[in-house]
């Protein structure tokens, strides 16, 4: 089946040319003596409780939520039904770390899914779309080429490329406490996108697939990242 995959961006801030093209690579597949106490027949004063005994506040287990290694506190995300839950972490780029949403406790970065199961097949002529939200809570800026994200497709063989054949090289910032979304249709969307939003227009085969996005944290040496989601396609 020939794949159409067809990309509109509205706003973002754009700070390279946006007539370089560049081909996306096919991916690949992934990869914590002593010696017995004394007895006593009888209790003694020793064996009454004192106030030495009670609890101190540095006894007590912490009640600190947990955080990442930024020490920024982030709402616990994966799926609440454990779907995916035994898939591993796939990564399809060289990067210094990888973010899956479905194995994800606690982050700072990291894209969020508007649904587990995409049917885009509605038969009353209505679009359906799915929502990949990119959200930076690193306390830094995020860099990255919206345009450069990739769909995968798992196979018996592994994971294939699904879209995209080429792609522009704009870049955008997402500041910190910002999102940017990608709405995937497998028909063509008529709806106007946003600000860091951008419409994705491909076609779509049953099963389970990836969607993936790879950026950089904009602080002083910070890290390549790339983010992914899992969600299946039925049809």
């Amino acid at each position: 089946m020939k794949r159409r995959t067809v990309l509109a961006a509205l706003g973002g801030s754009i700070v390279a040319t946006t007539g370089c093209v560049a081909r996306p690579g096919t991916g690949s597949t992934p990869t914590d003596g002593s010696g017995d106490p004394d007895v006593t027949d009888e209790p003694t004063d020793t064996d009454e409780p004192t106030d030495a005994d009670e609890p101190t506040d540095t006894d007590r287990p912490s009640t600190t939520e947990p955080t990442d290694s930024n020490g920024t506190a982030t709402p616990g995300t994966g799926w609440p039904d454990g779907r995916f839950a035994d898939e591993p972490c796939p990564s399809f780029s060289e990067t210094d770390r990888t973010v899956c949403y479905h194995t994800l406790d606690y982050g700072s970065i990291w894209v969020e899914p508007s649904r587990a199961v995409f049917a885009p097949t509605t038969g009353d002529g209505s679009v359906e779309t799915i929502q990949f939200t990119l959200h930076n809570e690193t306390g830094d800026p995020f860099g990255l080429n919206p345009h450069s994200w990739a769909i995968k497709r798992r196979t018996d063989d592994g994971w294939t490329h699904v879209a995209p054949d080429t792609y522009v090289e704009p870049w955008v910032t997402v500041e910190d406490g910002e999102t940017y979304t990608w709405q995937l249709s497998v028909e063509q969307q008529g709806s106007a996108m946003a600000e860091n939003e951008q419409t994705v227009t491909t076609d779509l085969d049953d099963g389970v697939h990836a969607f993936a996005i790879t950026g950089r944290d904009e602080s002083e040496g910070g890290d390549r990242i790339e983010c992914v989601v899992l969600f299946e396609v039925e049809r």
